[in-house]
C-alpha cells in the first residue's frame, strides 16, 4: 500500500496532494495509452534498476509483428541489444499467466530472426524504408558504424540477449509464481523485469508517473549446442534433448521451429495444448517431442506427463527431471489416499517404470476409445483433475519447506 504524494513548494502554503489514479478509469488511460506514453518517453522505464547494460533506450517501433503476434514496444541500444516491452493492465490471475506465456513466445520468435528480419519488420511497423534500426541508433550516436552495428545486433539476437519487460498497473499478487513460470520456460538468454507504472493526478490537472521495479531476474542462459552448417557460413543453435523442438536444424524448421513430423505431432495434440483449467494460475501445457505433453507443477522440475504411444498406450502420470519429483511425492505420502480419491477412476500409485521412484499414473489402451477425439477429451479431463488434486497440495508443501 502506497500513500499519496504531497508537493511542498513554499513555506506557509498548503501542500498539494497528488492522488493515486486507477488505469482504465480516467481520461482513457488504457493499455494503448500506456504503450504510447512509454514509447514516447522511454526514460520512464527504470532500466538502471533492472539491467543498465541495455540503456540508453532508443525507440524502434510499436506493434512489432512476430510469428507469435504483435509486440507492444521494441527499443534498441547502440550495442544492438533489444528491449521488448508488453503493456498489460491486470484483470484476473489468468490474464497474468497468459501475458507471461505470451511474452515468452515473442522471445522465442524473435530469437530466430536475422538482422534482415528485424529491419524488415521495423520498416513494416513504422512505414519507413531502409535500415531503420541503424538510422535511429545513429541519430543518437553519430559515430556509429553500420557494419559493426548490424553484426552486433545479429549476434545479440542469436544469443537471445534481450531485456524483456512487462509494464502495467498493480503488479502485486503472485509475483513469485510469475517468476517461477519465467524460469521454467525460458528458451533463451535474457533479463526479465516486472514494472508497475503508478499514476498520480494533481489537483490542478497535472500527472505524475512513478515506475516501480516489482521483480527482476538475473540473466537466464539456455544450454545450447553450437553446430556449424556444411559450408561453415553460420551457426545453428539447437536446444538440448529435453527442450521443445530438440534436434531440429534451421533448414528443417517451420515458423514454429518444427520439422514436418513434429508439426504433425502438434496438430494431434492441439486440443490438449489449448485446454483451459479450473485453476486460473495453471500455465498452459507444453508439447515435448517425440510425443508427449507436460504440464508444469509448482514443485521445481516436476510436471504432469501425458502421452499417446505408438504401441497403443495412452496415459497420464506425474514425473520429474532426474527424480526431482520424488521429494514432493514423499512429502505428500500422508495424503495419498485423498489424492487418489480426487484423481479420475483408474489412477494408481505405482513405481515409475524400473526406477526406485513412484508416480500417480492412469493408463488406457488407445483402441478403447471410439475415436482419437474421445481419447484427447479423456486426457483433457484427466489433466484438469490432476492439476486440481496436486497443485494446491504442492503449493502448501513448498510453503512448509525451511527457508534458506
Amino acid at each position: 500500500m502506497y500513500g499519496d504524494f504531497f508537493l511542498l513548494e513554499q513555506e506557509n502554503e498548503d501542500a498539494v496532494r497528488a492522488e493515486r489514479l486507477a488505469f482504465g478509469e480516467t481520461a482513457g488511460r488504457n493499455e494503448a495509452w500506456l504503450r504510447d506514453t512509454l514509447f514516447e518517453h522511454p526514460e520512464i522505464l527504470p532500466i538502471r534498476e533492472v539491467d543498465p547494460s541495455f540503456g540508453p533506450l532508443i525507440p524502434l517501433c510499436k506493434e512489432l509483428r512476430t510469428d507469435a503476434g504483435p509486440l507492444d514496444i521494441a527499443y534498441i541500444n547502440p550495442l544492438g541489444q533489444l528491449t521488448l516491452v508488453e503493456c498489460k493492465l491486470w484483470r484476473n490471475p489468468e490474464a497474468r499467466r497468459k501475458v507471461v506465456a505470451q511474452v515468452l513466445d515473442y522471445v522465442r520468435a524473435i530469437s530466430r530472426w536475422s538482422y534482415a528480419d528485424l529491419q524488415r519488420q521495423v520498416s513494416a511497423a513504422t512505414g519507413i524504408k531502409g535500415n531503420v534500426p541503424f538510422e535511429l541508433a545513429k541519430a543518437q550516436n553519430p559515430e556509429l558504424e553500420e557494419r559493426r552495428f548490424v553484426d552486433e545486433t545479429h549476434a545479440a539476437i542469436k544469443a537471445g540477449r534481450f531485456l524483456l519487460l512487462i509494464a502495467g498497473d498493480g503488479i502485486r499478487e503472485d509475483v513469485g509464481a510469475m517468476a517461477e513460470l519465467i524460469n521454467r520456460n525460458a528458451a533463451s538468454g535474457f533479463t526479465f523485469g516486472l514494472v508497475e507504472v503508478a499514476l498520480y493526478g494533481l489537483e490542478e490537472g497535472g500527472l505524475i508517473v512513478q515506475p516501480r521495479v516489482i521483480a527482476k531476474t538475473k540473466n537466464i542462459e539456455r544450454t545450447v549446442v553450437l553446430v556449424r552448417d556444411s559450408d561453415s557460413s553460420h551457426i545453428v543453435v539447437q536446444p538440448m534433448d529435453d527442450e521443445p523442438g530438440a534436434g531440429v536444424t534451421s533448414t528443417q524448421r517451420n515458423e514454429l521451429g518444427e520439422s514436418p513430423k513434429q508439426a504433425e505431432y502438434r496438430k494431434w495434440w492441439a486440443p490438449v495444448l489449448d485446454m483451459t483449467f479450473d485453476d486460473p494460475e495453471q500455465e498452459p501445457p507444453q508439447l515435448f517431442y517425440p510425443n508427449n505433453v507436460r504440464i508444469a507443477l509448482p514443485w521445481p522440475n516436476m510436471w504432469i506427463l501425458m502421452y499417446c504411444m505408438a504401441n497403443g498406450r495412452t496415459g497420464i502420470c506425474t514425473a520429474g527431471r532426474k527424480g526431482a519429483d520424488q521429494p514432493a511425492i514423499e512429502g505428500l505420502e500422508s495424503q495419498r489416499e485423498e489424492i487418489l480419491a480426487e484423481l479420475p477412476e483408474g489412477a494408481e500409485f505405482v513405481r515409475f517404470h524400473d526406477s526406485a521412484g513412484f508416480t500417480y499414473r492412469m493408463e488406457r489402451k488407445s483402441d478403447e476409445f471410439e475415436s482419437e477425439d474421445q481419447n484427447k477429451d479423456w486426457l483433457i479431463q484427466a489433466a484438469n483433475r490432476y492439476v486440481n488434486a496436486l497443485r494446491p497440495r504442492l503449493n502448501n508443501l513448498l510453503d512448509s519447506q525451511p527457508k534458506n
